[in-house]
């Protein structure tokens, strides 16, 4: 075999296991957010369809996440610099699952039989201090993710 095609096929295999490694952290946090928003508005019963779009959110943002990178590969950080690095995008890819999040809560309400426009604006319950705390949440759960791609990316071929 070609030692390109090697190489490609090494490639696609790492970005299948990338896409499976981050799905499953965005997933399992996003289903335990699912649970205490569940319990804590005092829902009864399991919340197998908010778990089941977790896992959907959790899959689309890890795709989001790693096109991200490959569009604006990490610059190089290291110990002085991480926040400079990380701060940017770390915004923008929580713009990202807070955008995902209100369309879920849409999909749920469509699936209900509400209207969706009115269905997203129940996100957080409507409560803006609530919509904060979550999107606070989610920017911890990106930025530790960040952290570690950014201290552990390979530099750039000039700064070896």
């Amino acid at each position: 075999m070609p030692k390109d095609r090697e190489s490609s096929h090494w490639r696609f295999g790492s970005e299948i296991r990338n896409v499976l490694h981050l799905t499953l952290y965005f997933g399992i946090w996003f289903s335990a957010l699912n649970l205490l928003v569940h319990e804590t508005e005092g829902r009864a019963g399991l919340p197998l369809t908010a778990w089941g779009f977790a896992w959907i959110k959790a899959a689309i943002c890890a795709k989001f996440l790693l096109v991200g990178q490959l569009l604006l590969p990490m610059p190089d950080v290291n110990k002085t610099r991480v926040w400079s690095a990380i701060l940017p995008r770390s915004v923008i890819y929580l713009l990202i699952v807070l955008v995902l999040s209100f369309v879920e809560e849409g999909v749920r309400g469509a699936i209900r039989g509400e209207g969706f426009l009115h269905a997203m604006s129940g996100f957080g319950g409507g409560n803006p201090l609530r919509i904060f705390a979550l999107a606070w949440l989610y920017w911890l759960i990106l930025v530790p993710y960040l952290v570690i791609v950014g201290l552990l990316a390979e530099p750039p071929e000039g700064n070896q």
